[in-house]
Parts: C-alpha cells; sequence; structure tokens
C-alpha cells in the first residue's frame, strides 16, 4: 500500500516537472512581435548590392533598434520606389525610414517621427562644360538625369516620364549612383543628387572629385522622418523613445557620419 502511494506520488513530481518544463519553453520560444520596415533603393540610406543584399543607414538603424531593446523584432522588407504607396495600403510593412512626406504622402492616413537629418539635393556637372555656378540657375537647352520615380520639387514633384519628357531633356536612371555616372560618362549635362550619398561616393572614388562642379545651393531639402502606419502594433510614442535613446547616446550621430552628413548635437 505505502509502495504504491510512493509510485502515485512520483508520478505527480515527474507530471508536474514535465508541465513546468513545457510552459517554461513555450515562454522561451513565443516570438516577439514582428514590425516590418520597408524600404527601396535609395542611397545611402537603402542600396541593393550586386549579391543582392540590402546595405545602408535605413539597415544600420534596424539593428541599432533591434539592439537597443528587447520588446519587438524589427525587419527589412524590400519595396520599390513605384510601389511603395501600394505596399503601404495592403499593409505590407509597419513603417518607412527615412522618408519625406512630401513624396507621395500626402492624401495616406499616417503617423509621422521627424528625425533631425539635413540632407537633398545638390546639382552636379562636369567642369568641361560647367565653368561656374550660373550654369545650375538656367536648365534651358541642358540635358538633365533624373532618378525614375523620386520626387524632385523644382519640376513640381512631378514623377510621369512621359510628362517630364515634354518639358526637358531627360536621360532617367534607378539610382544616385546612376546619376553621377551619367555625368562623369558625360551622357548628360546636369543632375540633382542627394548630396549625403554624393559625399559619400567622392570618399569612395576621390579622383573624380576635380572632374566635377557642385551647386553651392540646395535643389531642395529634405525633411525626413520615419512613417508609421496607423494599423501597426508599434505605438508612436514607444518608438519616439527609442529613437530619441539613440539620439541621446549619440549612436545615431554616429551612424549617419559613415554615410557622409551630421546631425546636429542632441538638445540636453
Amino acid at each position: 500500500m505505502r509502495l504504491c502511494t510512493f509510485y502515485k506520488l512520483l508520478l505527480c513530481l515527474i507530471l508536474n516537472s514535465d508541465l513546468s518544463i513545457m510552459a517554461f519553453a513555450q515562454t522561451e520560444i513565443a516570438p516577439k512581435p514582428l514590425i516590418r520596415v520597408g524600404g527601396y533603393q535609395f542611397a545611402p540610406y537603402v542600396n541593393l548590392q550586386m549579391d543582392g543584399r540590402y546595405t545602408g543607414l535605413t539597415l544600420d538603424l534596424i539593428n541599432a533598434l533591434n539592439q537597443i531593446q528587447q520588446q519587438v523584432t524589427f525587419e527589412f522588407v524590400p519595396t520599390s520606389i513605384e510601389h511603395r504607396n501600394k505596399a503601404y495600403a495592403a499593409e505590407r510593412f509597419d513603417m518607412m525610414l527615412f522618408e519625406d512626406p512630401n513624396w507621395g504622402w500626402q492624401h495616406t492616413k499616417m503617423q509621422f517621427i521627424p528625425l533631425n537629418i539635413k540632407d537633398g539635393e545638390v546639382f552636379i556637372a562636369l567642369k568641361n562644360r560647367a565653368k561656374e555656378q550660373g550654369f545650375f540657375a538656367d536648365l534651358t537647352n541642358k540635358s538633365m538625369v533624373l532618378v525614375k520615380g523620386y520626387h524632385y520639387a523644382f519640376i513640381g514633384s512631378e514623377t510621369d516620364p512621359v510628362q517630364l519628357k515634354k518639358r526637358f531633356d531627360l536621360v532617367f536612371v534607378t539610382s544616385n549612383k546612376a546619376s553621377i555616372e551619367t555625368i562623369l560618362r558625360q551622357r548628360a549635362d546636369i543632375a540633382p543628387v542627394t548630396l549625403s550619398y554624393l559625399n559619400y561616393y567622392l570618399a569612395l572614388n576621390p579622383e573624380e572629385k576635380d572632374k566635377l562642379l557642385i551647386s553651392n545651393q540646395w535643389v531642395q531639402h529634405y525633411h525626413l522622418g520615419v512613417l508609421l502606419t496607423p494599423h501597426s502594433l508599434l505605438k508612436i510614442d514607444q518608438l519616439n523613445h527609442w529613437l530619441e535613446l539613440l539620439q541621446q547616446s549619440g549612436k545615431l550621430a554616429t551612424l549617419t557620419q559613415d554615410y557622409g552628413f551630421t546631425l546636429p548635437a542632441p538638445t540636453p
């Protein structure tokens, strides 16, 4: 009788132990909420490499956000500049980094966190064609390189190539890098290029710097920030807190310095 009681107690202990282990295991492997971050070719923020990898400041910031907290997992989701609005509407991603709300988002429901980043576009031209800054003042009779799909304020943010070609002599390319190289190969007269990427490109290719005349006036400023969709599980206050931590720690400034531009010092 005592032996039976002993075995019953032993069986109960084993069952309880198994249940505890299973509960602990389930707690350990429970996945964190996934926050999808959309991005498209826009160097230096997103850059598609020849081997298919995406690199750039957006990817670096995603890694930094994953390191600074353990509540959610941020994951990059590639899209295209032409289809990003439709992808947003289809809820393919929760947010976008380094996006300007004026780039086709004016009638879209969104939450926006501005980032204290100074960037924008400047004109470039070959010095053997452009002798002085006045070259950039008049676009008449000049061939120009544009990245297809980009919103350029100086042409009214029009993105339709058919409409644009009615007004300008244009060459369309797919990236800032291609814009610079089109000018260097003398296939067009002038190109607006993102300044941060231009600095980054010339740091890697210093032999090209003396060939270019760079406008000393901005073509346009970017008002970059984070677009967060209303349907996201992530709350804007929570995201803003993590971004502030990265800025106050100097991590965000360190990341931007790697791509040719700096952030103002954080406010104490």
